[in-house]
């Protein structure tokens, strides 16, 4: 009995013995993936190049033409990739106290003044070179003539469900209808102020002093489907004091 117990634990510390040189002999690997991840931006940048607020806005009479061309930019930087946004426009009038303008016919005859010329490319050292509205031409532009230019570009879209009758919301569309103003672009919403040749003293008392307050607000187009639940999104960060707007 004795000799069959040897022998047993023996073949025991064989099979141990083999079992040691086996896992000697496996293949061994390591492998890592690092992943870098980068935060995007949007930054826009709104400007009014030809516009003189010291100058140009005083002692308008009927004639007047003064070219007033609110512009909206992506400026952002590009070093993260592109980064498109959904951007619209804000016109306010104003009294000018500062108050929401609010009688109808003063209103119509404000917003009459608004025009774009889509023949003007100038900038602050090329004035004059619209084949349409020309700054200080006299005698100036009538009624009729004035109501041939639209108000805004054409790229823009009036959005009737955020507009009022003192405020008015122009969405960018863009040339391709998708409404995205990528890196490096840029849309002018309007080009001129144009006090109409043909009013009077009445409709000049009508109107008095009054204020066009511009802003233009932004958002990232990445992760929404389309304009119009980016905009949704917008106004709650809008209403929650997240952002301000650009003025």
């Amino acid at each position: 009995m004795k000799k069959n117990q040897l022998f047993i634990t023996a073949a025991a510390l064989a099979a141990a013995a083999l079992i040691v040189g086996q896992s000697l002999a496996y293949f061994t690997d390591n492998d890592e993936v690092t992943n870098t991840f980068t935060v995007g931006d949007l930054d826009i940048e709104e400007t009014e190049p030809e516009w003189d607020d010291e100058t140009d806005g005083k002692n308008l009479t009927p004639g007047s033409v003064k070219y007033k061309n609110p512009t909206v930019k992506n400026v952002t930087s590009a070093k993260n990739g592109e980064e498109p946004g959904y951007v619209r426009m804000v016109v306010e009038v104003k009294d000018g106290s500062g108050n929401a303008v609010t009688d109808p016919d003063t209103l119509s005859l404000i917003w009459k003044t608004v025009r774009y010329d889509q023949s003007y490319n100038g900038n602050s050292t090329t004035k004059g070179t619209a084949t349409g509205l020309t700054e200080d031409k006299i005698p100036g532009y009538t009624s009729a003539e004035i109501e041939k230019f639209p108000m805004v570009n054409p790229l823009f879209s009036k959005d009737d469900t955020r507009s009022t009758a003192s405020r008015y919301v122009w969405n960018y569309m863009g040339s391709q209808k998708d409404g995205l103003l990528k890196i490096g672009e840029e849309a002018t919403l309007f080009t001129n102020v144009v006090i109409p040749a043909d009013w009077n003293q009445s409709h000049l008392e009508k109107v008095g002093s009054f204020i066009l307050e511009i802003s233009a607000e932004a958002i990232q187009s990445k992760g929404f489907a389309n304009q119009t639940e980016a905009f949704k999104a917008l106004d709650g960060e809008i209403r929650s004091g997240t952002i301000q707007t650009r003025k």
